[in-house]
């Protein structure tokens, strides 16, 4: 039953995501493929990281992520700055512009949290809030 749930609540959030990103009065991200929005994305997961760090993940090479990483900046979602001590080392974060496509959601998840709170009790909330805590702990390991 909680995996069914689980799955359930993912594909919701996704299907909600995606349905918001694709109506007209929405900022509209354009020429990005998927693999470039999984890229943007996960330099917005990974807090400015930098080249390496990025082909580390996706476990591609320095080149290939090179090429995506420019393809991105150069279209204006991404941008890139020198470490103050190796410069060097070029660190990567995502735009204005992608933040404002990527930010759609944020009145529907406050919606989503507001009525739990309306309808669940505070230790419920503080029950949820531990269990929430676990749950990234566990999917971070």
């Amino acid at each position: 039953m909680l995996n069914e749930l689980f799955e359930d609540l993912y594909m919701k959030l996704a299907m909600n995501f995606y349905k918001n990103s694709s109506r007209g009065q929405t900022v509209e991200i354009e020429n990005i493929s998927a693999v470039e929005m999984a890229c943007l994305e996960v330099v917005y997961f990974l807090k400015k990281p930098t080249y390496s760090e990025l082909a580390e993940f996706f476990n591609i090479s320095q080149p290939n992520a090179t090429y995506r990483i420019n393809k991105l900046i150069k279209k204006g979602y991404l941008t890139k700055f020198n470490d103050e001590k190796d410069k060097r080392v070029y660190y990567l974060q995502v735009t204005d512009k992608f933040m404002e496509y990527y930010c759609l959601n944020d009145n529907y998840m406050n919606n989503i949290i507001m009525n739990l709170k309306k309808r669940c009790t505070v230790e419920e909330i503080e029950q949820f809030e531990k269990m929430l805590k676990i749950l990234i702990k566990e999917v971070m390991e």
